[in-house]
């Protein structure tokens, strides 16, 4: 009885597997594109980190479900194009899609998008451009 509790908690686990590696010979794999800019006059360190989250928030009493994420040390100035990459079974039509970014340096959050933009279901494309603004401090 032990092998068929085996077989299913395998089954269910390893599609998730595809969340965590995906390539673009994957028929699953999707990816959203775009840029990341900020006008603010911030000096970012060579630890400072982009992150670009694509989430699902069509609930707006939850916090936002996260379908991709891409993250790059020392995203250098402005701009800087990312690519989230994203299983497409995941995504539903009758959902709703944006895009955010965050910069962090030292642990802490110093520009952040406002709002995010956004993608893929209900016309919306593939491609997102991000305005990023200074987060506190003068």
């Amino acid at each position: 009885m032990k092998f068929p509790a085996f077989a299913l908690a395998a089954s269910l686990f390893l599609p998730a597997c595809s969340l965590f590696h995906s390539d673009e010979t994957n028929p699953h794999f999707g990816k959203v594109t775009g840029t990341v800019s900020w006008r603010d006059r911030v000096e970012l360190n060579p630890n400072a980190e982009l992150i670009v989250s694509l989430e699902d928030v069509t609930r707006q009493d939850v916090r936002p479900v996260l379908v991709g994420m891409a993250e790059d040390t020392w995203p250098g100035s402005s701009p800087v194009s990312f690519e989230v990459s994203f299983d497409r079974r995941v995504v539903a039509e009758d959902r709703h899609y944006r895009v955010r970014a965050v910069v962090k340096q030292d642990g802490e959050t110093v520009l952040a998008s406002r709002h995010g933009v956004p993608v893929l279901t209900f016309g919306h494309s593939d491609r997102a451009d991000l305005e990023l603004h200074r987060v506190g401090g003068p």
